[in-house]
């Protein structure tokens, strides 16, 4: 299929891509900004052209892509119906001292996360409680070291924790837990006592779209949508499902751009770091032969914090994600988008 023509004016990467909608096809312009901060200083420059991140079609896993959580969501989808804010980061005790255990998190506007990191700890007999934990400098937040799990040693029957199955704790026969590393990572407010507890796995990135809550919103895809609907998606298709932040980090209304932020123990030798979001309005214009211009304004639906994979002179790097979706045009090269951004005061 022919492309539209792309005449992105901003700074930022563009992107247009043709996914389905319930009633068709959309035309999807992805537009990211990438921003870093000089350490030290309250606010985010624009990264040189060639440092900028480009719009991401897959999932990239932290490891092995069967067995562990993502790393870096994909940023194609049609909506998200509010702003994601997702943190790639290891975290770092406190004057990099070891420590047993040690509080990190994230405030984005009214958002606000805490994650408490355990050193190294196993489980008692049957999973009855935890030993004391080790020492640590910190441990990188993935899912993976949070509580959750997926056991498949009946393969007719396996079981899993729907809300983290790359997590650790869960099994059919918790006489299998004796000695086995417990999770690192834990939220403050409901911390593990025993295998028993069942509280929700604690993280700060992105969870995976056939984990809970988000594979009860995808829709359903049976003989009935396969035969009569496909491959459009399903008519129960809830565009929530695209949003893929960790719990408590999904902001609706959408954030505005311009929100103050404030990282713990999130980076090198812990501590705090803060800084401001730029506050900017993207503009996306199709314009296309016998048919009046629409310009739309999206809203900013996607906000990634990272510390790992940062600039030499940088402590953090942020993605900025807008999306604007158009009917698209008979044909698509007589079409020509029109992307531009603004500073908002």
């Amino acid at each position: 299929m022919d492309a539209p023509q792309l005449d992105n004016r901003t700074d930022f990467a563009a992107q247009p891509r043709m996914l389905m909608a319930r009633d068709g096809e959309r035309l999807v312009v992805i537009v990211k900004a990438t921003f870093a901060r000089l350490p030290g200083e309250p606010s985010l420059d624009l990264v040189p052209v060639d440092e900028r991140r480009g719009i991401r079609g897959q999932d990239i896993p932290w490891g092995d892509p069967a067995k562990s959580s993502i790393k870096y969501p994909s940023d194609h989808c049609l909506s998200k119906p509010g702003t994601d804010v997702i943190v790639v980061a290891t975290a770092h005790a406190p004057g990099g001292k070891a420590v047993p255990s040690f509080d990190a998190g994230v405030r984005v506007g009214p958002l606000e996360k805490t994650i408490r990191v355990f050193g190294l700890r196993v489980w008692a007999a049957n999973g009855t409680s935890l030993s004391a934990p080790r020492p640590t400098t910190g441990a990188e937040v993935r899912y993976d070291n949070a509580w959750g799990g997926f056991d498949g040693s009946d393969p007719d029957a396996p079981v899993e924790e729907p809300r983290n199955p790359v997590g650790k704790g869960f099994v059919r026969d918790l006489a299998t837990l004796t000695h086995a590393m417990a999770p690192t990572i834990e939220d403050p407010r409901s911390l593990l006592s025993s295998a028993r507890s069942r509280p929700a796995p604690a993280g700060l990135g992105a969870i995976g779209r056939h984990w809970a809550p988000r594979r009860a919103l995808l829709g359903t895809y049976d003989a009935a949508w396969l035969e009569e609907h496909a491959p459009l998606l399903p008519a129960d298709h809830d565009d929530r499902s695209n949003l893929c932040a960790s719990p408590g980090l999904i902001a609706t209304p959408p954030l505005l751009g311009g929100e103050d932020v404030a990282l713990l123990n999130l980076t090198p030798g812990g501590g705090s770091l803060s800084f401001r979001l730029p506050r900017l309005r993207v503009t996306a214009t199709l314009l296309a032969k016998d048919r009046q211009p629409e310009t739309l304004t999206p809203y900013l639906d996607t906000v990634l914090i990272d510390t790992l994979r940062v600039l030499d002179t940088t402590d953090v790097v942020v993605e900025m994600v807008w999306r604007a979706a158009f009917r698209p045009p008979r044909r698509m090269k007589d079409a020509r988008l029109v992307v531009t951004e603004e500073e908002v005061a």
